[in-house]
Order: structure tokens, then sequence, then C-alpha cells
């Protein structure tokens, strides 16, 4: 792979995105343009009208390692040290979870939801940032908070912000123990999978942070505590979750002995992966 004298652009693009498929990625050809357009700085269009572009060994070096990377199933997200969230583009490192498409689909939803006036919202576990900061560039006239228990998290999600000349304030600490509200509206995309479905999940999750993924023997932990917190931080707003489409049932149950309502909300599969909260 990626061992000719002076190869081409397309040369080059089509070997990996056939190498790649050979490691099992079933969007080979697509993350191999991904790759390349990333690191020549080019975009995806450009890969194809600039095909027979002479590529150096400096670049083929690059490409070649970050090629095998992706090859290793280390994220692509880590590969290229960036995930396009919600029309950001967000710094991401092995510090923090890989921002999913359904979390951009539950900004989607909060957004058709907040009030009109200006709100306070929080986003606890916040990672990468990527609740806070889309939620903040959509609705700049509200006042946001996110916290973390990972400091290195929370390095990320400020380099973040800075790029995008966001106004976040981030806090250290446990769920939302640490601040006072009340706030309009909590956001959360807590670690949800259960310690006994390590083996099931898909092999770029050995890259990722445990302690943002794993959440005890049914993956509730950390949602519980955050449900019987919400009447203190936001007695008369609302708590958007994401959780596992197998959850729903527990955390309504869970909801419901805490003296709360709960609805949940099916993402564009039509599994249940969102509930509405309020006290």
């Amino acid at each position: 792979m990626l061992r000719m004298t002076q190869p081409t652009l397309i040369d080059l693009v089509q070997k990996s995105a056939t190498w790649l498929q050979t490691k099992g990625l079933p969007n080979h050809r697509r993350e191999a343009e991904w790759i390349f357009a990333e690191t020549l700085g080019l975009s995806r269009l450009e890969l194809y009208t600039r095909f027979d572009m002479p590529i150096d060994e400096a670049e083929v070096t690059r490409l070649r390692e970050r090629v095998a990377r992706r090859g290793k199933r280390e994220p692509l997200a880590y590969v290229l040290g960036m995930q396009p969230f919600h029309r950001l583009k967000l710094l991401v490192s092995p510090a923090v979870l890989v921002p999913r498409p359904e979390t951009e689909e539950l900004v989607d939803i909060i957004l058709k939801e907040l009030p009109t006036e200006p709100c306070r919202i929080l986003d606890v576990g916040t990672g990468s940032g990527a609740l806070a900061l889309a939620l903040k560039h959509a609705r700049g006239d509200c006042d946001v908070d996110a916290t973390d228990v990972s400091a290195a998290a929370l390095d990320i999600a400020r380099t973040n912000a800075a790029t995008h000349q966001l106004e976040v304030r981030f806090h250290q600490g446990h769920l939302a123990e640490h601040l006072a509200g009340p706030f309009t509206v909590v956001v959360a995309n807590l670690p949800y999978i259960a310690d006994n479905e390590r083996d099931l999940c898909d092999p770029e999750i050995a890259f990722e942070p445990a302690q943002a993924l794993f959440a005890g023997s049914d993956g509730l932990d950390l949602i519980r505590p955050l449900l019987a917190d919400i009447k203190r931080i936001c007695p008369a707003g609302t708590l958007w979750l994401e959780h596992g489409w197998q959850q729903g049932d527990a955390i309504t149950a869970e909801a419901l002995r805490l003296g709360l309502t709960c609805t949940i909300i099916h993402d564009g599969a039509g599994k249940g992966r969102f509930a509405r909260i309020t006290s």
C-alpha cells in the first residue's frame, strides 16, 4: 500500500480504499476520501478534479500513517483530530468521546423547543463540548454552562469554544452536584452502555475513554443520580437525555418514581433514543 514512485492522487485513493475494505470498514471509499481530503487540504470534489496530481514522499508518508491507523480501527475522528458536528468542526482526541450523529438529532429537537426568550442551559458531561457549543452557536442569546468530571475533556471543550469564539462557562465536577442553578434547560449525553455490553460494541470503542461510555450493570449509574437532582437544578424546566435505545422503559420508570414526567422520543432510525423529562 502507498509505495509507488510519485503516485497520483487517484491511485492512492483507490489503493487505500481497497485496503481499508480488507480491514472490514463498510464505508471504506468515503473514509479514504475523507482522510485524503483533510490531509491534503482539498475538498472531496478536488480529489477527482485533480486526480492526476502527483503526491510527494512526505505527503505519502502522512497519508500512509493515517490510513494505517484507520485500518487498525482507530476512530476516523481521532485519526484526523476533528469531527464535524452541527455545522461546527470540533477538535477531538482520545480524551473525549467522538460526537455521534444521534446527538446532532438531539440538538435539533432541543432547538425546536427552546423558549424564544434567552434562557439558561446546562450541558452535563460535556466531553468535547459538542452539545453546549452547538446550542450556543445556534442560540447566542442563551447563557450556557457545561460540566465534566474530566480535566482533559474540559481542555478539549475550552479549545473548541475558543476556536469558534463561543462563550460557554466550563466547570469540573461530578454531574451537576457542584452547581446551584436554576437552569431552564439541562442536556446530557452521559455514559449509558452496560458493562456486560462491551463485547457487543464496534472495535472503535476500544480507543474511546471508558468513563465516557460505560455506566454499571444496566448503563444507568449516572443517569439515575442526575434524575434525582433535576428538581434542584431545573425545578421549572426540562431535562433532555440521550440514552440507549432499550433504556426508555427503565428511565421512564425511574422518572415516575421520582415524581417526574418523562416522554421518550425516537431518533431518525425509529429507536427510542431521547428522553424529555420535566418536574
